[in-house]
């Protein structure tokens, strides 16, 4: 049995019915929900719910008492348990006959994991959620697979503080997400070459960490060096690998942006345009866009360019996943879009502070940071 969270709404769903809950009453018990059946202190649960703030240990007891009043109706599934002297734990009950028959059957589980990775490809987060919340089809993803497509719909601090992974796991994604929040390049800098050092990527992750550094580098305004790059990952990322080619080509398309050469930029446009008829992946399509509107504001089409801004930012909305609209945001900052247009200075402001209010990200960098402090 599990518990599905959706942080956009502050919504859980057992068993197939969905349950809101007040912000801070979804974080606490999410931050339970990682570290289920295991004993964590009022001190623990501070910490993590209340970071910047000095609350009392009555302020954990309050939020855990209204807890164990809206879970109730599943107390055969699921309880906060006190621990006498030490603190709560959350205890998840499996139902005899889901710990058998089509729940461990691994070629069932495999076919899961495709289609929940094919949705995911595809840029379709409302449809993984609603595989994973109903209960026809008895899909069960391991804690792993729950915690990334947590990770991917904005619950950064699930994988943060997840028990299941080890410090290798988690430093990929939460290195990705921090490289598109922290503005001092020579931090981010020094993170990947010490994360590099200490072999914490492996050799399957060579494509996403090319693509990583190309944008790194534009971001740095080393643009001779991002191109050098760019070329060697061209006989690397080619168009098989349709995972990686079109964001391959989107960072092609910001480094032509970049340096104002028009003629590549359009080149670009056009491969992407061709990509994307044959492999319509919303979330690269939000980030083309994106760029197509940032192109239209150069080249001075400003009603075209307000015009692919705004549907950008519906497609990168719809997917309801959380990265790509950051991934945006951190492009739109790269090619200095709010020293070319007021439009679109308004735009990216208004976004901004809705992302970074809505996922907390300012505290987010701060603990990544910490994180990576930690295992270097």
């Amino acid at each position: 049995m599990s518990i599905s969270f959706n942080l956009n709404e502050y919504s859980i769903t057992i068993e197939g019915t969905t349950l809101k809950l007040l912000r801070k009453e979804f974080l606490l018990l999410d931050f339970l929900y990682q570290n289920k059946n295991q004993t964590l202190t009022r001190d623990q649960l501070l910490q993590a719910v209340w970071p910047l703030q000095v609350p009392s240990d009555r302020t954990v007891d309050d939020h855990i008492y209204r807890l164990r009043k809206k879970l109730k109706k599943w107390d055969n599934v699921v309880t906060i348990e006190t621990v006498k002297g030490l603190g709560y734990k959350l205890v998840l009950y499996v139902p005899f006959h889901e710990s058998h028959e089509i729940a461990h059957d691994m070629e069932f589980q495999s076919l899961t994991k495709n289609l929940i990775s094919k949705y995911h490809l595809y840029g379709h987060g409302q449809a993984i959620q609603q595989l994973i919340d109903g209960s026809t089809f008895g899909i069960q993803l391991d804690d792993k697979h729950r915690l990334l497509v947590n990770f991917l719909q904005g619950d950064f601090l699930s994988i943060l503080h997840s028990a299941e992974l080890t410090n290798k796991e988690k430093a990929l994604p939460l290195f990705g997400l921090y490289l598109l929040l922290e503005k001092d390049t020579k931090l981010v800098d020094y993170y990947l070459t010490n994360l590099e050092l200490k072999q914490y990527f492996g050799e399957d992750d060579k494509e996403e960490i090319d693509l990583i550094r190309i944008l790194f580098e534009l971001r740095k305004g080393n643009n001779d060096l991002a191109k050098s790059l760019l070329i060697q990952a061209d006989s690397n990322i080619s168009p098989k690998l349709v995972g990686f080619y079109g964001f391959f080509q989107i960072n092609w398309l910001t480094y032509a942006i970049s340096i104002k050469d028009w003629d590549l930029a359009e080149q670009k446009i056009d491969v992407l345009s061709s990509f994307f008829e044959q492999h319509p992946f919303q979330r690269e399509y939000g980030l083309f866009l994106t760029l197509k509107g940032i192109y239209h504001f150069y080249v001075k089409r400003k009603v075209i360019a307000v015009n692919y801004f705004t549907q950008a930012f519906t497609v990168l909305k719809k997917t309801k996943f959380a990265f790509p609209t950051i991934h945006a945001l951190y492009i739109a900052d790269i090619l200095r879009v709010k020293d070319i247009s007021e439009e679109a200075s308004e735009m990216l402001a208004m976004k901004t502070e809705e992302v970074y209010e809505q996922y907390e990200l300012p505290l987010l960098t701060i603990k990544i940071k910490k994180f990576l402090d930690s295992i270097l």
